[in-house]
């Protein structure tokens, strides 16, 4: 699954990057590179004859044609009726696959569904909470999901997870079987015979919620660890402030003109910054259960993990300084600060607000939005860059002004 996100990472910077591109339509935009396809669209899509892979992404999808490499598609609604040669990967709101796939099928959505003629050469890879297959497997085949209903024959063996698992009368699996539910399900013999078959129960969640309350019940007859002191208290503070401006100071010093891009974008589109940082972090805690859930995602949860801690922190940072010197130019003399009182302005920002997460219930929530502005201005910034990559284009940055302009 790890490379459907990919793919869906990929189809966001493309999105981004057709917006100015001539339209071929009212609501229809498009970029070659090379063999590659890049198409944007509200609803509906053309008729695909892409001679290499294509990236396509819209609210309501609708493809049909064919595509001689890899097709990634993202969307709230996909209606797949183009056959892809390649590798298909598809995200949204609902999917249904109706055409043949050539190599492996990846599937994520809420509801999601492979038709009879959709016939996977490859594995086939379904996350979602009601899944269906109806199109045949060539290889193995991974499910997991509130709902899962077979109805199709499986060359490969197959894995699934799920609240519910039903089998069709149409159902055929000729490698083995590996299941967990809360339950066992009753299996047709001639669906695959029991000695093939491996049943791994899944709690039930009451259970579960029982295995909670009875290990907080062992902690509360216990003697908690006394709290730190002042000195304790204080030295923790400094010491992470330090840090923090320690941070911001290495990276005015080494990408200053890629910090005042970032600044200015930010200073100029504030409510955009938010939003994108609510995007930013929500797609990062996204990845967390989703990795778990899969087995060669288990060891990249830690990753996961560090990388929200670092962008995190970054956003804190990058937010503070942009709002100090924004203070700073409305209402200093000086118009073009130095390094040094640039990093003597995050040092401020950072201490002010570092004290109002004192302040219960305003200065969490201040801070809470200075990190969104933060990691949404940081977002922006890479989205520009992948965008240009993908269109073998240079990242347009704007070169900093002898003179810094306020706001």
């Amino acid at each position: 699954m790890r490379a459907s996100f990919r793919a869906v990472m990929l189809l966001g910077a493309a999105s981004w990057a057709t917006a100015s591109v001539p339209p071929l339509g009212a609501e229809t935009a498009l970029q070659t590179n090379g063999t590659d396809t890049f198409i944007a669209v509200s609803s509906g899509m053309p008729e695909l004859q892409a001679p290499g892979d294509i990236f396509a992404s819209g609210g309501a999808v609708v493809t049909k044609g064919r595509v001689v490499g890899d097709a990634h598609v993202a969307g709230f609604n996909l209606d797949l009726e183009a056959e892809v040669a390649g590798d298909l990967y598809a995200a949204g709101a609902t999917a249904t696959l109706r055409a043949p796939v050539g190599g492996d099928l990846s599937m994520m959505g809420f509801s999601l569904r492979t038709a009879g003629t959709a016939i996977t050469k490859g594995n086939a890879r379904m996350l979602g909470s009601t899944i269906t297959i109806d199109g045949p497997v060539g290889g193995a085949l991974a499910a997991t999901g509130g709902e899962i209903t077979l109805n199709a024959a499986i060359t490969g063996d197959a894995l699934l997870q799920g609240g519910s698992i039903t089998f069709g009368p149409m159902a055929r699996i000729a490698g083995k079987l590996t299941y967990s539910a809360p339950e066992a399900v009753t299996i047709p013999p001639e669906v695959i015979p029991a000695a093939r078959v491996t049943y791994h129960p899944t709690p039930p969640l009451m259970d579960q919620f029982e295995h909670m309350r009875d290990w907080g019940d062992g902690w509360a007859g216990r003697d908690m660890p006394a709290l730190p002191g002042t000195f304790a208290i204080a030295t923790a503070f400094f010491v992470t402030l330090g840090f923090l401006i320690l941070l911001g100071g290495v990276l005015l010093a080494l990408a200053p003109q890629r910090v005042e891009a970032l600044r200015r974008a930010g200073t100029l589109r504030p409510g955009l910054m938010v939003l994108l940082g609510v995007l930013g972090i929500a797609t990062l805690l996204g990845m967390v259960p989703v990795a778990a859930m899969t087995v060669i995602g288990l060891p990249f949860v830690p990753i996961v993990l560090l990388a929200i801690l670092l962008v995190w922190t970054l956003g804190y940072v990058f937010g503070a300084y942009v709002v100090a010197l924004r203070l700073y130019l409305a209402f200093g003399e000086q118009k073009d600060p130095g390094l040094g009182l640039r990093i003597a302005l995050l040092g401020c920002g950072v201490l002010v607000f570092s004290l109002l997460n004192f302040v219960p219930v305003v200065g969490w929530m201040v801070n809470f939005v200075l990190v969104l502005f933060g990691i949404g201005a940081l977002s922006s910034g890479v989205l520009r860059v992948l965008a240009a990559r993908i269109l073998h284009k240079p990242a347009a940055i704007e070169p900093r002004p002898p003179t810094v302009a306020v706001g």
